[in-house]
């Protein structure tokens, strides 16, 4: 039972340090690419045009990243069920219970992997609809 909580201690360190990390590149990317655009914003803001992010822009990052972070929660649980089956001595009690563990995680990331291409389709073809179209003439 010790090596358990052990377990469960190293796996809440390894998934608060990956969550740091992915927050924070998530946050200084944006501000390096959004950078070398400065020009162009300069431009936009003497045609007029306001530089305000489209609520369906936010809406989409935001479904992405709460997808992405139930992925790599079901992935920490199917390595968590991995360490008590190969831990489990032969008892197959605990062997079921990884398994049943392991195989509830699986359908999960793969029910998140299908609500990220559902939701990546209808919010492209929602933009698509909603974006205004602008010829430019020579």
């Amino acid at each position: 039972m010790n090596s358990f909580k052990f377990l469960k201690r190293i796996c809440l360190i390894v998934f608060l340090i990956i969550l740091l990390f992915g927050l924070s590149s998530f946050l200084f990317s944006q501000e390096a690419a959004f950078a070398q655009l400065t020009e162009l914003k300069n431009v936009a803001e003497n045609a007029g045009l306001g530089t305000e992010t489209a609520p369906s822009k936010i809406i989409s990052q935001v479904i992405k990243t709460l997808l992405s972070l139930f992925s790599l929660i079901a992935i920490v649980i199917i390595i968590v069920a991995g360490f008590q089956w190969m831990t489990s001595g032969g008892s197959e009690d605990k062997i079921k219970a990884a398994k049943k563990l392991m195989g509830s995680a699986m359908v999960g990331l793969i029910i998140i992997i299908f609500a990220y291409t559902i939701s990546y389709f209808v919010i492209q073809k929602l933009s698509e609809v909603t974006t205004p179209q602008v010829e430019i003439s020579e």
